[in-house]
């Protein structure tokens, strides 16, 4: 892992299957931490944080090149090798279902299901706006932190428990942040979306406005595979388990129960 050890939680490794989380920018493993306990009795539920998130270190030098989602994507896929995980279900969240496509994408024999919420397969702003959007967060960050790690946990979460969730991780994602965002203002996974045999499943949560306008593409191409679907989560926003954990267990359980 280019000597960068991923923080990383597991509960109910008795289990045959296995539920692999990951969150998006700015996120870490408590994102998912009443996810784990909910699922752990019947799965094996595996949480990381990704580098430079949580308590994961930051890679040296901390350049934007290190956060490309290739690179992120060989950590996960490593961490799956050295945790010996199978028949595995990936869940992520943002930036965190665009690392699940790639993911899924090169390891696919790995992987019983694909489910994410709050990621488009398609983004398309112009390529030279990633360095005008990189300096704007670094400079916000290094001048105006605290009001500004607010302002986006305020405009990530729904509720008072899940922005102070956002912001505990944001704090600790303040190196990574302008990098890992530099890399995902355009993207195109459509192609993979429709071409993918491993079964995918879009979780559409109601308010999250931003990502909603953006899914065009992406519904397109789910249109155009048998093996994928959109599922309708009503009353939450972005980051859909921390705004409902009870409506996003039930969602998410009735996915997976269905694939059996």
């Amino acid at each position: 892992m280019n000597n960068i050890q991923l923080e990383y939680s597991i509960r109910g490794k008795e289990n045959q299957e296995t539920i692999l989380f990951v969150h998006g920018a700015g996120g870490s493993i408590i994102q998912f931490q009443q996810q784990q306990e909910f699922f752990s009795e019947q799965y094996k539920v595996v949480l990381i944080s990704l580098r430079g998130h949580g308590n994961s270190p930051k890679p040296l030098p901390n350049t934007t090149d290190q956060y490309a989602l290739t690179l992120l994507a060989t950590d996960i896929i490593q961490l799956i090798k050295d945790l010996d995980l199978e028949r595995i279900h990936f869940v992520g969240n943002s930036a965190g279902g665009v690392l699940g496509y790639e993911v899924v994408g090169q390891v696919p024999e790995k992987f019983l299901s694909l489910t994410t919420f709050g990621t488009t397969g398609q983004m398309k702003f112009p390529k030279f706006l990633a360095p005008v959007f990189r300096g704007f967060d670094a400079l916000m960050l290094r001048y105006f932190k605290n009001w500004y790690l607010n302002l986006m946990a305020d405009q990530t979460a729904m509720n008072a428990s899940a922005k102070e969730v956002c912001l505990q991780m944001f704090v600790k994602a303040v190196a990574a942040i302008p990098h890992f965002r530099y890399n995902l203002v355009n993207y195109d996974y459509t192609e993979f979306i429709a071409q993918c045999h491993v079964p995918y499943t879009l979780i559409r949560c109601e308010f999250d406005k931003g990502i909603n306008g953006m899914l065009k593409s992406t519904l397109k191409a789910i249109g155009a595979n048998p093996s994928a679907k959109v599922i309708d989560l009503k009353g939450v926003g972005h980051v859909g388990n921390l705004d409902d954990p009870v409506a996003f267990n039930t969602c998410l359980k009735d996915i997976l129960n269905k694939l059996t």
